[in-house]
């Protein structure tokens, strides 16, 4: 009926039904258009709205800047039409912003704006909530006494206005700030009430934050066994949210909180600590799965995942617990009520916490008993076969978990015990997080060019020392053969085959692949030992772009690996190939049906941040997006293998989590793909190319698994003396005219051979 403002509103609130989802590219997607109907008729309401829900959208994405620049704009709006409600609101969002950007004085100044309007117009909820957001301030600049201050303020017109959740809120941040004042006992009395309203409302994200700062504070008490009971029951809750595709609550950003994936690595600490081995394995399988769905944001990612298990004496003492919580909330709502029994429920909670006490201590020092005489005594058989499958896939196989905390590096190591068993060992290297990502990134620099290779076996034997040195007595003289790595942090930047014990690089004793987790590893399917079973979709490009030099070697790649019709004898495997204008997204998906192996020899990005920054260069010039690569499912099934030829990934911050490698490889991997071949830096055209023709001529004897056959082929290079011109596959461009000299270079330093991993199915 053309009523544009009524199709503006529509809109609108279909983006915030996808934004309380989490599908955050679909809530932007219809706020746009809002925004875009918005001014084209000139409703500057409607477009304040528009711009304010835009910018939560960007917040939660972790855009900051993006949700500062809507939230100016909103904020401009407000102003002008006079909307003091709506202005508050926007200053309270920039104070957010604000607040995750470390900017916490820009935090208190946008929120004491919006407590005085609030206060003005007399909105006792924004109030509250201005309060709160001060309080989280103060809580990071480590004021706790002034955090403290604006709590309580926030709790008691919470308390007021009955606004259960952000009671809740308020409950739990007065927690974090006692914790951080060393005042454990006050703390825990403060979530065990946040505790209880989560569950009285139901609000699953706050009941898993107050576990963990349960959990947190019965670790500074020194009660592991304790503390890794909440710990577990927090991960817990968190996963039966993801099962559940729930909604985290969309004012999720105000309550100051451990982070899930800091939980999950805390209770690996404490598990390993304990030598509790196997129940730590099973938590970072749960931290890969958890890591690649903040990535993707794809809250199905992994599939369903059962939590973490309890032994019966752990249900136990969480059962008692509980039932004190449940008795607390019957004596605050006696104070609230005043009535006449309140000092005999306080006798009666006074007996039940000696009670729990006592109940507690003999939970404890049952539990070390009971490990001292038997390890496994909370590691269900099940839990061993996520680890046992991958270490039985092919003989001489281990499977090493690196967890990157920010004091230590601990190293899990599996490796198989009799027919079908597996055992572990755990190793503790002191190496903080920061120190780690220095020599991460000294090692990256020093690999980029590949001039003096002393200065980059200094650095890799140092990386060695820490990562691998601990390992040695288990993996070396007992016919090891292959190490399967599951990476974590800023592990994931570093090519284990280019490390250096003094002697040799690892590649010289070991073939060497990694996963992004073992329970998401399918070992059983193998390729056709017959190569003629096995066909090829090779898709190239050779020519330039703006911003991408030429690959003049990728002709000649697609033609050594494809057979041509007619000319059996030039290529190594059946198939069809697509070069520069011919391999478009049309044409890879019309042409993916039937083919085993998918090979892409063109640029390629995989940057920090969001994953939709991530992509491929078809030969046209455009970009193979995420959001292109994941609607191949359709045509994936029978793809085993993806080789991405020409790739890059760029090295992120101290703080970074390596998972632009491992998100990018994930949407190849959850489409259908078994295995996934792709690069860490910049690669030399000429040598990929070389390296690429060896591999595939490896993998065509039927002799060798793909961990092998990539293996051998970055050990001929080197140990040959063969030279390649430097024609990066970067985003730099060289000209390479006609009678330029090219420079020529050693094959057999670690930047031409090293930058390859196989992530996945390795057999």
């Amino acid at each position: 009926i053309k009523d544009r403002q009524s199709e503006g509103k529509a809109l609108g609130n279909l983006g915030l039904a996808y934004g309380n989802l989490g599908n955050y590219a679909k809530a932007i997607e219809y706020e746009e258009q809002l925004l875009a109907i918005a001014r084209e008729i000139k409703d500057r309401q409607s477009e304040g709205k528009a711009l304010g829900n835009l910018g939560l959208a960007y917040l939660f994405l972790g855009n900051y800047a993006k949700a500062i620049e809507y939230g100016e704009q909103l904020l401009a709006i407000t102003r002008e039409i006079k909307d003091r409600q709506s202005e508050g609101k926007a200053l309270g969002n920039l104070g957010l912003a604000y607040l995750f950007l470390g900017n916490y004085a820009k935090t208190i100044e946008y929120g004491e704006q919006n407590l005085a309007i609030a206060r003005e117009i007399k909105d006792r909820q924004s109030e509250g909530k201005a309060l709160g957001n001060l309080g989280l301030a103060y809580l990071f600049l480590g004021n706790y006494a002034k955090a403290i201050e604006y709590g309580e303020q926030n709790l008691a017109i919470a308390r007021e206005i009955k606004d259960r959740q952000s009671e809740g809120k308020a409950l739990g941040n007065l927690g974090l700030a006692y914790g951080n004042l060393g005042n454990y006992t006050k703390a825990i009395e403060y979530h065990q009430q946040h505790l209880a309203i989560a569950r009285e409302i139901k609000d699953r994200q706050s009941e898993g934050n107050a576990l963990n700062n349960i959990a947190l504070s019965r670790e500074k008490q020194q009660q592991p066994e304790l503390a890794i009971v909440f710990y577990k029951q927090s991960v817990n809750v968190r996963e039966s949210i993801r099962n559940d595709i729930r909604i985290l609550p969309r004012e999720q950003q105000e309550s100051y909180t451990q982070t899930v994936a800091d939980t999950y690595r805390r209770l690996a600490d404490l598990l390993l600590s304990q030598g509790r081995l196997l129940e730590a394995q099973q938590v970072l399988e749960l931290l890969k799965i958890q890591e690649l769905r903040d990535f993707t944001r794809n809250a199905r990612a992994g599939g369903e995942t059962s939590g973490i298990a309890l032994a019966r004496i752990e249900e136990e003492i969480l059962k008692r617990y509980g039932t004190l919580i449940v008795f607390g909330q019957q004596i605050y709502e006696c104070e609230q009520k005043k009535c006449s029994t309140l000092s005999q429920l306080r006798d009666q909670l006074d007996a039940l916490t000696q009670k729990f006490q006592q109940d507690t201590n003999t939970f404890r020092k049952t539990l070390q008993d009971r490990l001292a005489k038997d390890p496994a005594l909370l590691e269900p058989e099940q839990l061993r076969s996520t680890a046992a499958k991958i270490v039985n896939a092919e003989p001489s196989t281990v499977l090493i978990y690196p967890l990157v905390l920010k004091d230590k590096i601990w190293i899990l190591l599996a490796s198989r015990a009799g027919e079908k068993g597996v055992v572990f060992r755990s190793f503790e290297t002191p190496v903080n997080q920061q120190q780690l990502w220095k020599t991460v990134n000294q090692f990256r620099t020093q690999l980029s060019s590949p001039e003096d290779e002393a200065a980059v076996k200094a650095i890799s034997k140092q990386l060695y020392n820490w990562l691998i040195q601990p390992l040695e007595k288990e993996i070396k003289d007992k016919n090891v053969r292959h190490l399967v790595f599951s990476l974590d942090r800023s592990t994931r930047y570093i090519p284990m085959a280019a490390l250096f014990d003094g002697q040799q690089y690892l590649i010289e004793h070991y073939a060497v692949s990694t996963i992004l987790n073992a329970g998401l590893t399918d070992v059983k399917e193998r390729l056709p030992l017959n190569k003629q079973e096995i066909r090829v979709l090779a898709m190239g490009v050779s020519k330039a772009f703006p911003g991408f030099n030429a690959l003049s070697n990728v002709p000649n790649e697609l033609a050594t690996i494809i057979q041509q019709s007619g000319k059996a004898q030039q290529g190594i495997f059946p198939g069809s190939e697509f070069l520069n204008e011919n391999f478009t997204f049309n044409s890879l998906r019309d042409n993916l049906t039937g083919n085993k192996i998918l090979h892409l020899a063109t640029h390629g990005k995989f940057e920090s941040g969001r994953p939709e920054n991530s992509y491929l260069l078809s030969g046209r010039g455009d970009k193979l997006t995420v959001d292109k690569i994941q609607t191949l499912s359709n045509y994936m099934s029978g793809t085993h293998l993806v080789v991405l030829s020409a790739c890059e990934t760029a090295l992120g911050g101290v703080d970074a989590d390596g998972l632009e490698m491992s998100g990018m490889s994930f949407y190849f991997l959850t489409n259908g793909a078994k295995a996934v071949i792709a690069s860490l830096w910049l690669v030399n055209d000429a040598s990929t190319s070389q390296l690429m023709q060896q591999f595939y001529q490896n993998l065509s004897t039927g002799q060798m698994t793909k961990t092998e056959a990539l293996h051998q082929a970055q050990l001929a290079m080197l140990k040959s003396n063969s030279q390649g011109s430097d024609s990066n596959r970067s985003s730099v461009n060289y000209k390479l005219g006609q009678g330029e000299q090219s420079i020529s270079r050693n094959l057999s330093h670690p930047y031409y051979w090293a930058p390859f991993i196989l992530i996945g199915n390795g057999w």
